[in-house]
């Protein structure tokens, strides 16, 4: 994004008037997927608790095989799907009685065969109990302190059938009694996918929590990745769209340090649409382009998006014919912060149980555009 970006300062086009929306959007969904980091998670825990069933809910995707019975996984397997920079280094179910130090060694070679390489270095462990077992050998608590001398390591208690299972509550607290060195020091309760019990349906929950804490404790580029691509707490991604709001704030404020004339500000409306191009995919949308150049010419009533960085600065009434610094970021924070919002209530809607194709998306964003930015514009005429 830093490159991209400062590409922009330095563009001098040379035909004032290559006002290109559709190729500054789709730039924005390269520069977003190219900043991505490949997230990589190891899975570990006793046969049956639930793994793969945990990671799968949190990406919406079925990465890790998933299995009744006996262990799907006989060794150390590293998966991963196309187009998704997410690996799964799913680990063989732990079976009581067999030697804890050849299980500890064996994760512990894995991580380190692995440390040298950015693209396979395992960023965090998921260790799953399962709540009904009730039950946490020392031998399952020596590999847990023998992972964490290596890496992050989350203690998650899989298949509990409501967040407030008093029997779930106390086996919790005795897990975190232990002093186990984990991720914040505590079990994260969960139901991974929805169950139905004596004719009673149990929603999932839990995975939420757990996925912010990890997004705390990740370095920054792996942070942007689990936020973009992980499915259960729309929280986490509307806090991610914001960092790129704000990223871009003052990239927009670094092209108009020295005033420019409207019709001179491609650079300015290319960032901004490119950021455009950045939250769509960190909110999980796959948007065409040049049906979004469609949409904002219908916004503005011009024939083509194709035109003038002036045609686009119509959607800001009152900015002049010039502009500085303070009109630059303000702009930028409006569009994006309206952008985000248009594509929090679809998604609301979308959960809520609304039927909305993905064809659909731009138009329903288009509906939700309008009213949204005429709030920010006032914010905008009051400075």
């Amino acid at each position: 994004m830093n490159g991209s970006s400062a590409g922009l300062l330095r563009r001098k086009p040379e035909n004032r008037d290559e006002f290109d929306l559709e190729r500054f959007f789709r730039d924005g969904i390269s520069q977003a997927l190219r900043g991505k980091a490949r997230l990589n998670v190891m899975l570990a825990g006793r046969v049956g608790v639930g793994k793969s069933t945990l990671v799968n809910a949190i990406f919406d995707e079925p990465i890790a095989p998933t299995g009744i019975g006996s262990s799907v996984t006989q060794c150390i397997r590293r998966y991963t799907r196309p187009y998704l920079p997410i690996s799964v280094y799913d680990t063989p179910g732990i079976e009581l009685g067999i030697g804890t130090e050849l299980i500890a060694e064996t994760y512990l070679s894995e991580i380190k065969k692995q440390m040298g390489d950015d693209d396979r270095r395992i960023h965090f462990c998921l260790y799953c109990v399962r709540t009904r077992d009730e039950r946490f050998e020392e031998a399952e608590a020596t590999i847990v302190r023998a992972l964490a001398k290596e890496v992050l390591v989350a203690l998650v208690l899989t298949q509990c059938p409501t967040p407030d299972d008093a029997r779930a509550g106390m086996f919790a607290r005795h897990l975190a009694s232990l002093g186990l060195p984990i991720l914040d020091g505590r079990c994260f309760i969960t139901l991974a996918a929805e169950d139905n019990v004596a004719g009673v349906r149990l929603a999932p929950f839990g995975l939420p929590d757990l996925v912010s804490s990890i997004y705390h404790q990740l370095p920054d580029a792996e942070r942007h990745t689990l936020a973009s691509y992980q499915r259960v707490s729309l929280e986490l991604k509307i806090a991610e769209a914001k960092r790129s709001v704000n990223f871009n704030m003052g990239t927009a404020a670094l092209i108009a340090a020295t005033p420019i004339p409207l019709v001179d500000a491609i650079p300015l409306s290319a960032l901004q649409i490119s950021m455009l191009g950045q939250i769509s995919t960190i909110m999980g949308f796959k948007i065409d382009p040049k049906a979004v150049a469609t949409a904002f010419a219908t916004v503005l009533g011009v024939a083509s998006m194709a035109r003038t960085a002036a045609s686009f600065f119509k959607i800001f009434p009152g900015t002049g014919t010039t502009i500085n610094t303070t009109i630059a970021s303000t702009t930028t924070k409006i569009l994006g912060d309206v952008f985000i919002n248009a594509c929090t209530n679809v998604l609301m809607r979308q959960a809520a149980g609304e039927c909305i194709h993905q064809d659909d998306i731009v138009s329903e964003l288009l509906k939700e555009f309008p009213l949204l930015l005429n709030g920010g514009l006032r914010h905008l005429a009051s400075r």
